[in-house]
This record gives structure tokens, sequence and C-alpha cells, in this order.
């Protein structure tokens, strides 16, 4: 079967979409960065055996000598890596039951999430895939396709028992769903467990949910605990409730305002004026008019400005505290039972970060900064089997999507699983295992960074028309490289005409804060933009085994398909704004008219 234009299937829905193109092995044909299809095969036109008791054999004999460790993963929403030095000593660092995790822990200090928002980032940690992979792209419109394998489908093939416990928002309008299935509600997925109606990020949710995702890891942990080996997640919600500051508790503000911890701002706080002069991408822009109107405004300027600033600051440590509190209880639950902790390996990480005022943001899309992006991994083996020289922070360059390949190392007990065809999907990812025994093995060159800004028809209205909402970066050691483009008609090619750039030189200050954009005079634009080329069409897009296809076409066809919906629906919105605003302006006329017939008829009978 021949290519698919990207415009061909515009008005083609999704039955005859699956069945034209994707699922029978077609290409989507992409330009733009020069990338090529995604969803060719990668040389295995035939699906692979199933090795599952194979695999799962292999695993037992590589622990042979011991027991196979249990794996506890926490995971935390909206926590960035400390970015930036500040007077207040409390901004430099962790907080304190995570300063204690990372005793006797390897902590990665150049760790990047793949995409910013939840759903997105969620589904790159969860599978080792990239978004431009899965099609899981928007935050309250996709759903990760189940076909796509998640470190619970992988590591049950090994034999662990695998367990999900809190925030999941990977599976949009599941949640009554979810409800009425209980425990099964995730097993399409690998894990049994979950929480329902499962938190999406409301208004102080992580306040009311993380204690009783804290409660329900203590109560399973007392009943099954025992029985390993086990891979369980807890995955709480906060500090990202700082994402409704302004609209959030009165009370839990003033608290937050009365231990003022925050006595300045960022070095790289930017008003919208400084980031016109200094040629930031548009979108950026949008994202802080998007903020001020789903979240509420924050002023930039005026007498109190800088105050209301340091008030988010104030609330976002004081989440971050929170949050730290319930790892804290995690963390006591687990060393209860002292035989079970002392054979956990513990991963502790987040989704994506939070802008905190950097560049006079709020939240995480839109862009490809260090706040957003950088996020804490720490992994701590009680054993010493896994971790050598703790008390040297990795430096290499690490990404989110290399974490479910370090689970299936954990679990197998080598780096052997990347010979198997059947993860050879994840073998090319960066070996993670062997940077927590050598300190000076080799990380990546680069990470890759994906995000795509069609939200919801509501972000479409507010983000600005001509606004190019298609991100890639590329980060390397000494310098960050940015793409905004936009995409043609339903398809996912990048459009070249209209394309934005970013280009920060960490040699310099200016460039290490994210402050300079250099794109376009940069001598180092030429062989970074070339090596984004390279990477978007064997990293971000690398063609799939064949047994992915029918996930990726899934996943691609929903994206489509919610896309296609939310700018429907901001038309209509926008044409009924506008009939009543020609309306009210007729009827205005109209009035006005009235006036002078009525001043004209008191004139005759003066």
């Amino acid at each position: 079967m021949g290519p698919i234009d990207p415009n061909e299937h515009r008005h083609v829905d999704r039955r005859t979409f699956l069945k034209r193109g994707l699922i029978g092995g077609g290409a989507l044909v992409s330009g733009g960065l020069g990338i090529r299809a995604v969803t060719e095969p990668a040389g295995d036109a035939a699906p692979a055996p199933d090795r599952t008791s194979a695999r799962t054999a292999a695993g037992a004999r590589s622990h042979a000598q011991g027991r196979r460790p249990n794996i506890l993963v926490i995971l935390v929403d909206q926590l960035r890596y400390p970015q930036w030095a500040s007077a207040t000593p409390i901004h430099r660092g962790l907080p304190p039951n995570l300063r204690r995790l990372r005793r006797g822990a390897v902590s990665f200090q150049r760790h990047y999430t793949a995409s910013n928002d939840c759903t997105p980032s969620r589904s790159a940690l969860l599978t080792g895939l990239y978004t431009h992979q899965t099609g899981c792209m928007i935050t309250g419109g996709s759903t990760l396709d189940p076909g796509f394998p998640t470190w619970g489908t992988m590591l049950r093939e090994q034999g662990y028992h695998t367990r999900w416990l809190g925030k999941w928002h990977l599976t949009h309008r599941d949640n009554h769903w979810g409800a009425a299935l209980g425990e099964r509600a995730l097993e399409r997925y690998g894990f049994a467990g979950g929480v329902y109606p499962s938190p999406d990020g409301g208004p102080g949710q992580g306040w009311r949910k993380d204690p009783l995702i804290v409660a329900k890891f203590a109560e399973w942990y007392a009943q099954e605990g025992g029985g390993e080996p086990w891979c369980t997640t807890v995955s709480l919600v906060n500090p990202h409730d700082i994402a409704w500051w302004y609209v959030w508790s009165d009370r839990v503000i003033a608290e937050a305002s009365a231990r003022r911890v925050a006595t300045e701002l960022p070095p790289n706080y930017e008003t919208p004026e400084l980031m016109h002069a200094r040629r930031k991408p548009r979108l950026q822009h949008s994202l802080q008019e998007t903020a001020a109107a789903s979240f509420g405004p924050v002023p930039f300027s005026g007498p109190e400005a800088p105050g209301m600033w340091l008030q988010f600051l104030d609330l976002y440590v004081k989440l971050q505290h929170e949050a730290d509190r319930h790892v804290g209880q995690v963390l006591r639950t687990l060393a209860s039972r002292p035989h079970i902790a002392a054979n956990t390996v513990i991963v502790f990480t987040s989704d994506h970060g939070e802008y905190g005022a950097s560049h006079g943001l709020r939240g995480k899309g839109a862009s490809a900064y260090e706040e957003a992006t950088r996020v804490p991994l720490i992994v701590k083996d009680p054993r010493g089997v896994l971790t050598r020289a703790t008390r040297q922070p990795r430096t290499q360059l690490s990404s989110s999507v290399d974490v479910a390949p370090l689970l299936l190392t954990i679990a197998t007990g080598s780096e052997a699983w990347r010979q198997d065809p059947h993860y050879s999907h994840l073998a090319g990812r960066a070996e993670l295992g062997r940077i927590l025994a050598e300190p000076s093995a080799p990380g990546r060159e680069y990470v890759l960074h994906a995000t795509d800004e069609i939200v919801t028809e509501f972000a479409i209205e507010l983000f600005a028309a001509d606004a190019p909402l298609h991100v890639v970066a590329l980060r390397t050691a000494g310098a960050k490289y940015a793409s905004y483009t936009y995409w043609s008609d339903e398809g996912i090619a990048p459009q070249l005409a209209g394309e934005e750039n970013e280009l920060y030189d960490y040699s310099t200050e200016g460039g290490r804060l994210e402050l300079h954009n250099r794109a376009g005079e940069s001598a180092l634009e030429p062989s970074l933009r070339a090596i984004l080329q390279h990477a978007v069409h064997h990293e971000l897009r690398a063609p799939l085994p064949q047994r992915l296809l029918s996930a990726h076409a899934l996943g691609y066809a929903d994206y489509f398909t919610v896309a296609r919906n939310a700018a429907r629906n901001a038309a209509n919105r926008r044409r009924q704004r506008e009939e009543r605003e020609l309306g009210s302006t007729a009827a205005q006329a109209g009035e006005r008219a009235s006036a002078r017939r009525r001043a004209r008829s008191a004139a005759k009978h003066r």
C-alpha cells in the first residue's frame, strides 16, 4: 500500500482512516524537518513469537544467587529539579524526606521529561516511547492505547506482581468506567489497583487525595507486601495543586503566605515586553494569556506584582513540602517491615516540572525550558547491588523514556533483555543501570522533548491563532535548540513556513538562564539543527515493531479526532460569540435610531 498524504484523510472517519492506512502498514508522509514515516515496520514483518515464559525464566535465573528485588516507584506531579540559586536556602535543594532518600542513593542531576503536560509526559514515562510514537499528546483528550506495553505489562512478563496506586491521568473519560471495575480497572495496562475517581489535576485534589493514596499503600503493604516480587507505583498529586493557586482555598494560600520563604523572583523572570524583545516564540506569550484566563491573572507591573509572584512561590514551596510529607509516610510504611524494605529498590521521579515564575510563566507547557522539563530522578538500592558511589551525583543526560527500561533492568538483573526482539522498541534507550553502577559510564549525547499544544477548544480560542503549537527540542550538554512549527491539516508533517526557533548557548550566563535566544545568529545552529533533524526521525518518531502498529494507529486516530472536535467546537463558540456581538451591535444601532426619532418628534411638538 502506498503512503497516505497527510491531508488525504482530512474528512475521513476514524474507522476508514484505520482501515486505509496505519493498521495496513501505510506511512504518514512527513516533511519540514526531514521526518519520515512513524509507522513503517522496524524490520520485523511478522509479530515476534511469544517468549513470555522464557523471559520470566531468564529473569528468575538472573537472580538465582538471591531474591529478586521488589520495586517501589514513587511518582509526584509537577516537581521540578531545583533550578536556580536563591537567597532563600529552601529554594536551593530538595525537601527533608527526599534529602534523606537521596542519602545512600544515586541522584541524577540532568534528568529530563520527554514531554511537558500531564498525560503526554506520563505516557512517555510508563511506556518508554515518545508521544510522537504513541499519539498520546493531549492532556484532557488523549487516551494511551492499551496496546502499548507499560512497565506494568513488561514486569508482569518477568513474573512481578504490579500495582498502581494514585493519579493515573492516561485514560480520558475512564473515571466512571474505572469506578465500576474497581481493582480491575487498570488491568489492560498491566496494573492492579487504582484510586477512583482518579485525580486529574483539579483544584485542591492533591490536598484531598494524597492522604487517601498513602493510606491505600499502607493497607496494601500490610496485606500483600510480603508476596514478592512486586513493583508498586505510588502516584501522588502534589505539588500539582500549584496550578490552581489563584482560585484555590484562601485558607491554604494564607497559611503559605504566613510562612514567607520566597524573598526574590528567579533571575530569569521575564515580563511579556522582555520576552518580545528577546524574540521568544509566540506560543509562550499565548501560555501567559492562557494561564491568566484559566487559573487567574498575575500582574507583570504595578506595586502588587512582585508580592503576588512571591505568594505563588510560597505556595509552591508549601506544596512541595506537603508532597514530601507524604513521601516520608510511604517510606516509613516500607521501613515498618525491615526484611521487605531491605530487598526493595526505590525509584523516585516527577512527571514534569513547573516554571515557578521563570520567564514570567506558570505551569509547564508550550516550551522546553529547563524549569518545566528537568526533574528529579533518585534510585536507592539498599542491597548495594545496582548502585555504586552513591555520594557522587550523576551528571549524565537522561530522559524519562529511559525509566521503563531501567525497571526492566532492575527486574531482570542485567541489560540482557535488550537482546530480546520482544523489547526491540526500547533496546536503544540509555542504559541507566550502567550509570547506577559506574559514575563514569556514558550517558546520552542529547535528550529529546516534544510538546503539542492542541489541548481543548478553550485553549484553541486562547492561544494566538497564528502561533505555531508544536514544539520539538534537543538538549545537549552545552546547548538547547527548539523548533516551533505548524502541522499540516490533520497530519503530522511539520511546516517550515512560519517556523520559530530558540537556541540557548550554555557557555554564557544568558544562555544558562535561557534568556538570550541566539537562534539565527549562533554558529552552533547548523550542527544543532542537523542533530535535531536526525534525532526526530531516528528516535522521536522511530518506526515501531509490527506488533505495535495497531496501537499506534489507534493512538493517532484518537489524537486527530480530539483535535478536530476541539477545532470545531472552538469555531462554533467563536461564531456564537460573533453572533451575540453582532446582535448587540444591531440592538444598539436600533436603540440609537429610536432615540433620534424620538428627538425629532419631540422637536416638532415644541
